[in-house]
Protein backbone atom coordinates (compact mmCIF):
# COMPACT_ATOMS: atom_id res chain seq x y z
CA UNK A 1 0.00 0.00 0.00
CA UNK A 2 1.30 3.46 -0.88
CA UNK A 3 1.02 5.81 2.06
CA UNK A 4 3.40 8.27 3.73
CA UNK A 5 4.58 7.96 7.31
CA UNK A 6 5.80 11.10 9.07
CA UNK A 7 7.97 12.19 11.96
CA UNK A 8 8.39 15.66 13.46
CA UNK A 9 11.10 17.16 15.62
CA UNK A 10 10.40 20.44 17.34
CA UNK A 11 13.43 22.45 18.32
CA UNK A 12 13.19 25.64 20.33
CA UNK A 13 13.30 27.96 17.31
CA UNK A 14 13.44 25.47 14.42
CA UNK A 15 11.62 22.35 13.28
CA UNK A 16 12.47 19.30 11.24
CA UNK A 17 10.02 17.19 9.29
CA UNK A 18 10.55 13.67 8.01
CA UNK A 19 8.41 11.78 5.52
CA UNK A 20 8.84 8.28 4.20
CA UNK A 21 6.75 7.39 1.16
CA UNK A 22 6.49 4.02 -0.29
CA UNK A 23 4.65 0.93 -1.01
CA UNK A 24 4.66 -0.86 2.33
CA UNK A 25 3.52 -4.34 3.21
CA UNK A 26 1.71 -4.77 6.51
CA UNK A 27 4.80 -5.56 8.61
CA UNK A 28 7.03 -2.92 7.05
CA UNK A 29 4.35 -0.23 7.26
CA UNK A 30 3.59 -0.94 10.90
CA UNK A 31 7.31 -1.06 11.72
CA UNK A 32 7.96 2.34 10.13
CA UNK A 33 4.88 3.84 11.83
CA UNK A 34 6.06 2.60 15.22
CA UNK A 35 9.60 3.93 14.72
CA UNK A 36 8.57 7.36 13.45
CA UNK A 37 5.72 7.77 15.96
CA UNK A 38 8.08 6.98 18.83
CA UNK A 39 10.58 9.51 17.49
CA UNK A 40 7.82 12.13 17.22
CA UNK A 41 6.58 11.45 20.76
CA UNK A 42 10.11 11.87 22.08
CA UNK A 43 11.33 14.82 20.00
CA UNK A 44 8.26 16.50 18.56
CA UNK A 45 7.11 18.69 21.43
CA UNK A 46 10.08 20.94 22.03
CA UNK A 47 8.87 24.14 20.36
CA UNK A 48 5.66 26.09 21.09
CA UNK A 49 4.12 25.66 17.65
CA UNK A 50 5.10 22.00 17.57
CA UNK A 51 3.38 21.48 20.91
CA UNK A 52 0.01 22.74 19.67
CA UNK A 53 0.04 22.06 15.93
CA UNK A 54 2.66 19.98 14.14
CA UNK A 55 3.20 17.13 16.59
CA UNK A 56 -0.51 16.38 17.15
CA UNK A 57 -1.08 16.49 13.37
CA UNK A 58 1.84 14.12 12.79
CA UNK A 59 0.57 11.70 15.42
CA UNK A 60 -2.92 11.71 13.87
CA UNK A 61 -1.44 11.13 10.41
CA UNK A 62 0.53 8.16 11.71
CA UNK A 63 -2.56 6.77 13.45
CA UNK A 64 -4.36 6.80 10.08
CA UNK A 65 -1.33 5.11 8.50
CA UNK A 66 -1.28 2.46 11.24
CA UNK A 67 -4.98 1.72 10.72
CA UNK A 68 -4.50 1.42 6.94
CA UNK A 69 -1.50 -0.90 7.29
CA UNK A 70 -3.28 -3.02 9.91
CA UNK A 71 -6.09 -3.73 7.44
CA UNK A 72 -3.64 -5.28 4.95
CA UNK A 73 -3.33 -9.07 4.83
CA UNK A 74 -0.32 -10.58 6.62
CA UNK A 75 2.93 -9.98 4.78
CA UNK A 76 4.28 -12.55 2.36
CA UNK A 77 8.00 -11.96 1.91
CA UNK A 78 9.57 -11.95 -1.51
CA UNK A 79 12.01 -14.81 -2.13
CA UNK A 80 15.20 -14.17 -0.21
CA UNK A 81 13.71 -11.30 1.83
CA UNK A 82 12.03 -10.94 5.18
CA UNK A 83 9.52 -8.28 6.26
CA UNK A 84 10.74 -5.76 8.82
CA UNK A 85 10.31 -6.68 12.46
CA UNK A 86 7.43 -4.59 13.81
CA UNK A 87 8.96 -4.43 17.26
CA UNK A 88 6.97 -3.67 20.37
CA UNK A 89 3.94 -1.35 20.24
CA UNK A 90 4.62 2.36 20.68
CA UNK A 91 3.19 2.57 24.20
CA UNK A 92 5.56 -0.16 25.37
CA UNK A 93 8.61 1.84 24.25
CA UNK A 94 10.16 3.98 27.03
CA UNK A 95 11.06 6.85 24.66
CA UNK A 96 7.36 7.40 23.90
CA UNK A 97 6.87 8.61 27.48
CA UNK A 98 9.28 11.52 27.08
CA UNK A 99 6.19 13.25 25.65
CA UNK A 100 4.79 13.50 29.19
CA UNK A 101 7.38 16.15 30.12
CA UNK A 102 6.30 18.92 27.70
CA UNK A 103 2.66 17.93 28.04
CA UNK A 104 2.84 18.25 31.82
CA UNK A 105 4.50 21.65 31.39
CA UNK A 106 1.72 22.79 29.01
CA UNK A 107 -0.97 21.68 31.47
CA UNK A 108 0.86 23.48 34.28
CA UNK A 109 1.05 26.72 32.24
CA UNK A 110 -2.61 26.59 31.20
CA UNK A 111 -3.72 25.76 34.75
CA UNK A 112 -1.64 28.65 36.11
CA UNK A 113 -3.08 31.09 33.59
CA UNK A 114 -6.65 30.03 34.38
CA UNK A 115 -6.04 30.18 38.14
CA UNK A 116 -4.42 33.61 38.05
CA UNK A 117 -6.93 35.16 35.66
CA UNK A 118 -10.01 34.06 37.62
Amino acid sequence: MNFAVRAHQGLLIMMRFEKLDGPFCRSCGRSVVRQMTTRTLCLGWWSPISLVAFTPFTLLWNLVAHLKFSKLPPSTPAPGRRPMDEGVPVLRRPLAYVALIPLAWAVWVVTGVITHSG
